[in-house]
């Protein structure tokens, strides 16, 4: 029986009775989900942190070899989104509930790893976005400063490029809002549900 099943089963359940469910079976399915919580959230921030190192060698090596002060900045936003999300790992895995393996601190630990994700999701313009459009930005306003005189066409290029920037940055934090929404907060409110129903 999977946590769902076992969700479903109590949320269907008329709560003026008590529903008798092997203790062992749900400690078992909360520790799993939490397992798996942990791996994708440790395999997300992977994938990230070695994106924002590429993002920051890639941009800092063409920064050397063009002499362009905003490709530093480029590259310095890519440093500060892979050392942001290695610090927080860092903090939250020194935040986390001392486990004594019962299956409400086993609840717990997944409840603030969900309300964390959730701030970090509905929080991406400011450690990830910001430091990444500074960059982008300036560079778009260097270039166009250097080249003003380059003719419309030229202007009508970094303006479609411009765009496309800000559409993917606004692509970016729709996504994650949408993350947080369909499915970190229906999770926090299953894990809320699950930790009253137990300290009745």
């Amino acid at each position: 029986m999977s946590f769902d099943d076992l969700q479903s089963k109590w949320q269907s359940h008329d709560h003026g009775t008590r529903l008798n469910l092997d203790a062992d079976l749900l400690l078992t399915e909360v520790r799993r989900n939490h397992r798996e919580l942990e791996s994708s959230l440790f395999q997300r921030d992977l994938v990230e942190v070695l994106a924002a190192a590429i993002v920051t060698g890639v941009f800092g090596y063409i920064a050397v070899l063009r002499n362009e002060w905003s490709l530093y900045l480029c590259s310095f936003g890519g440093l500060f989104v892979g050392v942001f999300l290695i610090v927080d790992r860092w903090v939250q895995h020194r935040r986390r509930p001392a486990s004594d393996d019962s299956l409400q601190t086993c609840i717990q630990a997944s409840l603030v790893q969900v309300n964390h994700q959730i701030w970090l999701l509905k929080n991406i313009i400011w450690w990830y976005l910001l430091p990444l459009s500074i960059g982008v930005v300036a560079f778009l306003g260097s270039i166009a400063w250097k080249e003003r005189d380059a003719g419309l066409r030229h202007q009508i290029g970094l303006f479609i490029f411009a765009g496309v920037c800000a559409l993917t940055f606004w692509g970016v934090y729709w996504l994650n809002q949408k993350a947080a929404k369909k499915t970190f907060e229906p999770r926090r409110e299953e894990l809320e549900s699950l930790l009253a129903s137990l300290r009745q």
